[in-house]
Order: structure tokens, then C-alpha cells, then sequence
């Protein structure tokens, strides 16, 4: 009994892992977003698609924070930070 508990329970770890690494290759922006803590400062007003009306606009303010808080990304991970809050939130045409 206790080893079938043991391989119940390293079966559904293991598929939680890899749940949660197909995400992450499915949108590494989320998990950038994550990382930066980009809820820290935005929290209170989210995200307004009308002070960033278009997706260049977008990039160029994901860039302003990644210099600004020394967030460190690369400038593959600002386009895919860019791509997730396209995605969730902003909606603009790529």
C-alpha cells in the first residue's frame, strides 16, 4: 500500500511538473512576468491599453521597465513579456 501511494504521488508530481513546464514553454512571457514582480508596481491599475495603444508602443514600455528596474531581460524576453500582456491584456494587432 505504501508503495503504491509512493508511485500515485510521484505520478502526479511529475505530471504537475510537466504541466507546468509545457506552460512555461508556451508562454515564457507569464513566467517572465512573474519573475520580474511586474504586479509590484502595477497592482493598483493593471494594465491600460490606452496609455499603450499599440503593440511597438508596448515593447518600448516593457523595455522602460526592464532599464528602469534593472529587471535584466534580454531583448528576446522583453518581445515575449510583450507578447503575454498582448495576449492578456492589451489585444493589440501583432
Amino acid at each position: 500500500m505504501k508503495k503504491r501511494f509512493s508511485m500515485v504521488f510521484t505520478g502526479l508530481a511529475l505530471s504537475v511538473f510537466m504541466s507546468q513546464a509545457a506552460v512555461a514553454s508556451e508562454m515564457p512571457g507569464k513566467a517572465l512576468h512573474e519573475q520580474a514582480d511586474c504586479m509590484k508596481c502595477h497592482a493598483a491599475k493593471p494594465y491600460d491599453p490606452s496609455k499603450t495603444d499599440t503593440y511597438p508602443k508596448l515593447v518600448k514600455m516593457v523595455q522602460f521597465c526592464n532599464d528602469n528596474l534593472n529587471a535584466g531581460f534580454f531583448e528576446d524576453e522583453v518581445e515575449q513579456l510583450a507578447e503575454y500582456l498582448n495576449k492578456e491584456y492589451y489585444k493589440h494587432p501583432m
